[in-house]
């Protein structure tokens, strides 16, 4: 056991978001790194901040503050750098065995939903295509490479077909399981900016409940 009143310094890098399951008990390694010697490390790791409570419904907040607190309860000398989240949004798994089994979608919805799209973004297409006239442009086009008139210019219409399939795979940076890149998707950057805005919607809504309840009380 370490010395209570050592004059280590250490630097604490709070979590974004953090999953648990109702009861859990939350200790400081679940809830942000810490940088120190290594043995007060482990020491520091193992201190319990706070339980994850049935009243808290889908998500609660713990503060950097809290967490600064149970370390200084324990160690009231230690220097603490705080590096990163002011709060640290607990999100609650409710039947987390329930849910591992059904992660995975029925095959039968992914082909129902993958039709749906591709029905909605080929009608998108199309009218698009009519309302700027690009049935005319390629006739035109036709007509003054090949010198003679095509009502159906398939010659241009088919690899231009082809080349807005292979602009989408490009676009999204990915076909079925493969990424052509390492660089992120569009679809995984709205995802990530959606998640943020949903944290701090999350995070506004519990300070602002938690400001009531203090109301209240007074």
């Amino acid at each position: 056991m370490l010395d209570k009143g050592t004059k280590e310094e250490v630097f604490l890098r709070v979590k974004r978001v953090v999953r648990a399951e109702p009861n859990q008990r939350l200790d400081i390694k679940d809830l942000s790194e810490v940088v120190s010697e290594d043995k007060l490390k482990e020491e520091i790791e193992k201190i319990r901040v706070k339980e994850v409570v049935k009243e808290a419904g889908d998500s609660m907040i713990i503060t950097a503050l809290e967490i600064i607190g149970a370390i200084k309860r324990e160690f009231p000398e230690l220097r603490i750098e705080h590096i990163g989240e002011a709060d640290v949004i607990i999100d609650i798994e409710k039947n987390s065995k329930k849910n591992k089994h059904q992660s995975s979608p029925p095959r039968l919805y992914v082909i129902f939903v993958s039709l749906i799209l591709f029905l909605g973004s080929a009608m998108a297409i199309m009218n698009f295509h009519a309302d700027v006239g690009m049935g005319p442009v390629h006739q035109r086009i036709y007509q003054m490479i090949m010198g003679v008139s095509n009502q159906e210019p398939l010659l241009l219409q088919v690899p231009y077909s082809l080349g807005i399939a292979i602009g989408m795979i490009i676009f999204f940076n990915r076909f079925y399981k493969y990424k052509i890149d390492d660089d992120p998707t569009p679809l995984e950057i709205e995802m990530y900016l959606y998640e943020n805005k949903v944290n701090e919607f999350s995070l506004a809504q519990k300070s602002k409940r938690a400001k009531q309840i203090k109301k209240g009380k007074h």
